[in-house]
């Protein structure tokens, strides 16, 4: 199953739930490869602590192979493809969309094949951008990631309306929402997902004790009954049927 996960804005957490979710299903006995397709600010390696030569942005150039830009995060069944931080966005390095979406499918196709992946997880850029919906283009879900900020509500709106031009079923996930307004909070994001047309994955409150990790540790890893944990668990359900 190919998925993407998108934000309006930064700060959303949602490369720390994409790691965290990696980590949950290769618990649960799937393989699952990560790819970092935000080529603008890319995070993923932080978070797994993946020490890389090529990168994602190099499979693209055509500097190596696909086989040399996967990393495998311990002895666990997550595979890790880093990006590097690069000024243009991945179309502006094909001379049209459609060979950037080849290139991309074809690294997808080699590493399924070598390492009989289950899941691919994509860390999207945030925003509204070529390399964004390009990937948005290519999965079976998008899972948009929103606080309750009113720019990322109005962000999650456009992100909701492109998928639906791509013809991409679109999940909407809010998170790091206020303990104390985690129960008026329901009410209102199921009513805004309804008027989207969008399946409303659900909400994970705050947790400061992943707050403390900086994007540095992985608490599915460290401490699988947290909070956090447990939330994620019960939208993955939903997530992956």
């Amino acid at each position: 199953m190919l998925l993407s996960f998108h934000s309006y804005k930064g700060g959303t957490g949602k490369t720390t739930f994409v790691g965290n979710l990696g980590i949950m299903l290769a618990q649960q006995g799937k393989k699952v490869c990560i790819i970092d397709t935000d080529v603008n600010g890319p995070g993923i390696h932080s978070l797994f602590n993946i020490r890389y030569d090529m990168t994602l942005i190099d499979f693209l150039q055509g500097v190596c192979s696909a086989e040399d830009v996967v990393y495998r995060y311990d002895d666990t069944k997550v595979y890790i493809v880093p990006s590097k931080a690069c000024e243009e966005d991945i179309s502006a390095m094909f001379k049209t969309p459609g060979e950037a979406r080849d290139k991309l499918l074809k690294l997808i196709k080699k590493i399924a094949k070598k390492l009989d992946i289950d899941h691919f997880l994509f860390d999207c850029s945030p925003g509204i951008n070529k390399s964004s919906l390009l990937t948005m283009n290519i999965v079976d879900k998008a899972t948009i990631v929103s606080t309750i900020d009113i720019q990322d509500i109005r962000g999650t709106y456009l992100l909701s309306g492109m998928s639906a031009k791509l013809d991409t079923q679109a999940a909407l996930l809010f998170n790091r929402i206020p303990l104390e307004k985690r129960d008026d909070i329901n009410e209102i994001v199921a009513d805004f997902s309804k008027k989207l047309g969008t399946e409303l994955l659900g909400i994970i409150p705050y947790d400061e004790s992943v707050a403390r990790t900086w994007s540095r540790k992985i608490p599915m890893k460290d401490n699988p009954d947290c909070e956090y944990c447990t939330q994620l668990k019960k939208l993955a359900e939903k997530l992956i049927k």
